[in-house]
């Protein structure tokens, strides 16, 4: 019988030695490298705390940290629970520091750190720091604030040289990212209180140093937005500001700052924000903005969106006024500035632009003429407002488009008088306080009561205190006005068509004199005056007076173009006299003078010789 050979298996001690060898050494190495890696962070984080020790800011803020992970292959550090925060009792006196910040985060990365020349000497070098979703409180108890000790001071430097601490003299980072940071900043010198969410801010190439005397700060990029910010204000004039989305961009920045001066370059900046609302500190006005934004590289400002509005009502307002004032309010649907020069307004104070372009403005506006009038002011004409500012100004064009414009009035009897005017355009050009020989000239068309087509043309002079007017209005039912006379007379048209208006005139400081030809045809006023004081000039001139109740009077004879002549009441501004020398042409037009009459039978004479 055969049998089955027996297998028998040949041992391996050796083989089984060298395993458990190998398997000791991984232990050891793991344990050895956990026990480095352990003690490698406790060296780093005692560097990180000599680094920031070492510095004289530390006898005045102390930094804290949970723990320290650190990359030794990258040279990345990731700084955990970490809090910057003013010291109970700092460890030296600098009576400057008026102002204090704390800082807290859940995570800091430091980026590319030279980990020898921090373990060796202590010093702090790298290129990138990141801050996540810090906490920031600041308060502000001095018009300048002043957070940390500096290089200049006297007292400083004795501290330093006995302490052996080191101001810091220059501080370069390759970049600087803090993400979603919330702010809290209390101010005690300006009673304000501003609350911050969703900041965020990004530097790239940030250079800071300290020299005698100055400091210099220079950035290559800068990237900050605030998703969200409220801010409550005391004693100023405004209570509260909110706004959204804000966002900053600088390329290029230069800084020098001294004791009494600031001076900045830059090569390119745009800032925008969204959802702007102001309201006053008494609470009288609401002001909102939907968007703005700002481009230095295109020279423009946008605009959108604007609502000026009163909180309270014009009786509350007027009452607020002795005298007569007008109260105002009204919303913008987008304004438009282009070609801004800001290189001239930052640097030099010199306002200069190529155009303002304005669209859907709505007016309205509010008097109380039961009031007196305020006898010593003397309203100036806009020429000679404009060269009254003191900062050199430059504006080539402004253009606005869909204008309207609501005009009430609170009359001597109590009564109400409303005048709307819309579907209004208005071009002014040459707004200068540089040309004090040139003119600036306005140039605006508008329906009144959305009936009448109404051009008038001005010319301010910037060198005295008079301008030009041209008033044209072209064919339209007189019937069309009845609302507009009704509140402002007692005059009521029964019928009557327009022709032709043409007016030219030249208003002086004190008056105004030109000629205008009024054409009209089928005139018939209703008038009620009796037992009432009469409201205007056109009232004045036509109660128990025969009205020609056409101009020409006929077809063969000449058209009346009359002289006229208008004082101004020198407590009124511009528009007034303009107004006066308007109803003036139409007085001397219906009811001429002396001088009109015989002018116009001169007219007649060579009217009838031509006809022959």
């Amino acid at each position: 019988m055969e049998t089955n050979p027996i297998i028998t298996k040949k041992k391996h001690p050796v083989r089984k030695i060298l395993l458990w060898v190998l398997a000791s050494l991984i232990v050891i190495i793991s344990i050895a490298g956990i026990y480095v890696y352990r003690n490698f962070n406790q060296l780093l984080s005692a560097a990180l705390l000599k680094s920031f020790n070492s510095s004289i800011i530390s006898d005045v803020y102390e930094l804290k940290f949970e723990k320290l992970r650190v990359d030794p292959f990258q040279g990345n550090i990731r700084v955990i629970n970490a809090s910057i925060q003013p010291r109970l009792k700092p460890l030296k006196e600098y009576p400057y520091i008026n102002s204090s910040f704390r800082l807290s985060t859940h995570k800091i990365l430091l980026t590319n750190v030279q980990i020898s020349t921090l373990l060796k000497s202590g010093i702090l070098q790298l290129e990138r720091i990141e801050i996540t979703k810090p906490e920031v409180e600041l308060l502000i108890t001095d018009a300048i604030p002043i957070f940390f000790p500096f290089k200049d001071s006297t007292v400083v430097a004795a501290e330093v040289k006995k302490s052996g601490k080191k101001p810091i003299e220059s501080f370069l980072l390759k970049e600087f990212e803090l993400t979603d940071a919330s702010i809290h900043v209390t101010n005690t010198a300006k009673l304000r209180e501003i609350e911050v969410k969703k900041f965020n801010i990004s530097v790239s190439d940030l250079l800071i140093k300290q020299q005698q005397g100055k400091d210099q700060i220079s950035y290559n990029h800068i990237e900050v937005s605030i998703g969200e910010l409220t801010g409550k204000m005391k004693n100023e004039a405004l209570k509260d500001v909110s706004f959204k989305d804000f966002k900053l961009t600088l390329d290029t920045l230069e800084v020098q700052k001294s004791v009494d001066s600031l001076t900045y370059h830059f090569a390119d900046f745009t800032t925008g924000l969204k959802m702007l609302d102001l309201q006053t500190a008494d609470s009288t006005y609401h002001i909102s903005l939907r968007s703005f934004l700002l481009s230095y590289r295109d020279k423009s400002i946008n605009l959108k969106g604007i609502l000026f509005k009163p909180n309270v009502s014009n009786a509350l307002l007027q009452a607020k006024t002795r005298y007569q004032k007008t109260n105002f309010s009204g919303s913008l649907g987008a304004l438009n500035i282009k070609g801004l020069n800001f290189d001239s307004l930052v640097y030099h104070r010199k306002l200069f632009i190529d155009e303002i372009r304005i669209d859907s403005l709505e007016l309205s506006l509010y008097k109380d003429k039961s009031k007196p009038v305020d006898k010593t002011k003397f309203p100036k004409y806009l020429g000679q407002k404009i060269t009254a500012i003191p900062m050199p100004l430059m504006v080539k064009q402004v253009k606005a488009t869909n204008v309207s414009l609501v005009n009430v009035e609170r009359k001597e009897d109590g009564k109400t008088a409303r005048v709307s005017v819309g579907r209004g355009t208005l071009t002014a050009e040459n707004i200068t306080n540089l040309d004090p020989g040139g003119l600036l000239k306005l140039n605006a068309s508008a329906y009144i009561e959305n009936k009448v087509l109404l051009n008038l043309n001005v010319a301010y002079s910037y060198a005295k205190p008079q301008f030009s007017i041209d008033i044209k209005a072209g064919k339209f039912n007189l019937l069309d006005l009845n609302q507009l006379l009704l509140a402002y007379t007692p005059a009521k048209i029964s019928k009557g068509a327009v022709d032709e208006i043409t007016l030219s005139a030249t208003a002086f400081n004190t008056n105004a004199s030109g000629t205008m030809k009024f054409l009209y045809h089928d005139l018939n006023v209703d008038l009620k005056v009796a037992g009432k004081k009469w409201q205007n000039d056109v009232v004045a001139f036509a109660a128990n007076t025969y009205l020609s109740t056409n101009n020409p009077l006929s077809a063969d004879s000449p058209p009346k173009v009359v002289k006229f002549k208008a004082e101004r009441d020198m407590n009124k501004g511009g528009f007034n006299i303009i107004l006066k020398s308007f109803l003036g042409g139409m007085k001397e037009t219906m009811i001429m003078s002396k001088e009109n009459k015989k002018a116009y039978k001169e007219e007649k004479k060579k009217w009838k010789l031509r006809g022959k």
